[in-house]
């Protein structure tokens, strides 16, 4: 079943469809709350309040669009709402909320792919807020241009400025933290 027949389903009273919605896009509602609030306890709120929501309001979805790009926008909103509630900024300590499901890899890849993931993180953290949260979106949750425009709710013009600007900022301090660690 796609996504829009899962949609379909549930407005037709099939709540039991939802749970697939819920399992196709968790990991990603997930990792964008933790990146905007940095706290788990915030993040597991914001989550649970942004699917309790979108399935509340999948009544007002349009289907033209992707399911997946209107639920990270409402994760987005209840974290930022959330974060402001709390006026908490925490530094992220963990970043294995980051790791995607790997039953079956070898310990070997599982710690490559975390320190991989927290040199990315380290990175990302050394630029300005709205250049990071761009490159993540773009690069490591694989929407396009027009899909991280409908997230944050900029133009799509500006996404493209902003990638640009990030990625050119990313490798100057990439290149800075490579020649300092080869010193």
């Amino acid at each position: 079943m796609d996504e829009n027949q899962l949609i379909s389903s549930v407005l037709g009273g099939n709540k039991e469809a939802f749970r697939f919605l819920y399992r196709l896009h968790k990991d990603a509602a997930w990792k964008l709350a933790m990146y905007i609030c940095k706290n788990e306890e915030l993040c597991k709120d914001a989550v649970q309040v942004s699917f309790t929501s979108a399935y509340k309001y999948l009544y007002a979805f349009r289907q033209d669009a992707s399911f997946k790009t209107w639920l990270l926008r409402i994760v987005k909103n209840e974290s930022v709402k959330i974060c402001k509630l709390e006026q908490r900024y925490a530094d992220m300590d963990e970043s294995t909320h980051y790791l995607q499901d790997d039953s079956g890899v070898s310990a070997d890849k599982k710690i490559l792919a975390n320190e991989r993931l927290n040199w990315i993180d380290g990175l990302l953290e050394r630029l300005h807020e709205r250049e990071a949260l761009v490159l993540r979106l773009f690069y490591l949750e694989e929407l396009s241009v027009k899909e991280v425009a409908e997230v944050l709710e900029f133009k799509e013009n500006n996404v493209k400025v902003i990638l640009h600007r990030a990625r050119k900022n990313l490798r100057t301090v990439a290149e800075k933290y490579v020649n300092s660690a080869s010193i």
